[in-house]
């Protein structure tokens, strides 16, 4: 499939020092996304790049574009190789330079029918439905929107509307009704909630709430779920 003139462009970041590749089912639900698949070479400190990248960027190359054949046809590719000694730093200046709306961590996963979608808020909302609706416009996966109300914060019926708005702009976007489900639960423990929730779907998609994707990767709600979900996560920036 072509990606759509408003379709998300999405970042894949790829260790291809090794036999990193991400899974065919991931890669069928980005097939309506303009993809920039990024082949990350580490460089140790003691090693100069310059000596790495003339030992090892044939190698480098061929790697990253045996990947890039493993996506569905006609989806639209873009491949580049990068020799680096910050994966985080590089992930986040070529997520800025690609104008990258989301960007993949990607773990192994068998099939993808079932997506997570944890909604905190109105941050990044707008950003996060219409990746979503790009994205499943092209799949049969189901959705679940999912909200953890803060235990004596916030009245469940505050989520119930929240999510039930999302659900009906996703419906809009032509994501049918029977795919779209919505659960909110009173919470002491919101990112253990996320991951138990996140162990019976196959793929989560979330947001950002700062426009640092370095923080986030390395240290913030997104980071601590992707540590402990074991799933594929695609992160939703926040870079209006």
């Amino acid at each position: 499939m072509t990606a759509s003139d408003n379709a998300p462009t999405v970042l894949v970041p790829v260790d291809v020092s090794g036999a990193e590749r991400p899974d065919p089912d991931l890669l069928e639900l980005l097939g309506a996304a303009k993809v920039v698949l990024v082949g990350w070479y580490p460089v140790p400190d003691q090693t100069a790049l310059e000596q790495m990248q003339e030992e090892h960027e044939d190698e480098a190359i061929e790697r990253i574009e045996s990947i890039a054949a493993d996506f569905p046809d006609k989806t639209d590719v873009e491949t580049l190789v990068v020799f680096t000694r910050d994966r985080a730093d590089t992930v986040d200046r070529v997520a800025t330079d690609y104008d990258a709306e989301v960007v993949v961590v990607p773990k192994h996963v068998r099939t993808v029918e079932r997506v997570l979608v944890p909604i905190r808020g109105d941050v990044n909302l707008n950003r996060i439905v219409s990746v979503l609706g790009s994205l499943l416009d092209q799949n049969e996966a189901s959705v679940t929107l999912f909200h953890a109300a803060p235990s004596g914060e916030e009245d469940l019926s505050v989520g119930e509307t929240l999510l039930a708005g999302v659900a009906d702009r996703l419906a809009d976007a032509g994501v049918g009704r029977d795919r779209i489900d919505t659960t909110v639960v009173e919470s002491d423990t919101p990112i253990a909630d996320i991951v138990d929730a996140g162990m019976n779907h196959d793929v989560l998609i979330m947001g950002e709430t700062e426009p640092s994707l370095v923080e986030h990767i390395l240290g913030d709600v997104p980071s601590k779920v992707i540590e402990r979900v074991g799933r594929p996560v695609l992160i939703v920036r926040d870079v209006e």
